[in-house]
């Protein structure tokens, strides 16, 4: 079985996010193996953290810089590369979702939910990687 990847890069902006249905829908068009709800729940994990980058990037400085790398195998895979400052989070404390009547708070705690795999390393800004394995071993 082949791979397809896709990748993105821009502004850390909702409207970047936005874009990112888009390619999105390339990689699904891409990996017909690949089932529907996988590729649903790995896109809402990849929409989550890449509104969060969007959403928590600093104000009034330089841009933040955004590059997603999609591909389809074996398993999903997402890479996001952000130009922020290093967050400082221990995504095993983060990873519990928000109180009901909380108005945010949850998309950590989603993406985790539906990808195998949630990581996020601090390296010249923050690498982000999440894998949802599909078939009969999947989440």
């Amino acid at each position: 079985m082949s791979e397809i990847t896709v990748a993105r890069e821009g502004a850390a902006t909702l409207a970047f996010v936005e874009g990112l249905h888009g390619a999105l829908a390339e990689l699904a068009q891409g990996a017909p193996h690949i089932t529907e709800d996988d590729l649903s729940l790995f896109s809402l994990a990849v929409i989550e953290i890449a509104t969060n980058i969007a959403v928590h990037a600093p104000q009034g400085g330089p841009a933040v810089s955004l590059s997603v790398e999609l591909s389809a195998g074996d398993e999903l895979r997402a890479v996001l590369r952000d130009s922020a400052p290093p967050v400082h989070l221990d995504l095993t404390a983060t990873t519990t979702m928000a109180d009901a009547l909380a108005e945010s708070g949850r998309g950590l705690a989603i993406a985790a939910a539906v990808c195998d795999e949630l990581s996020v390393e601090r390296r010249q800004g923050n690498l982000w990687r999440l894998v949802r394995r599909v078939g009969p071993h999947a989440v």
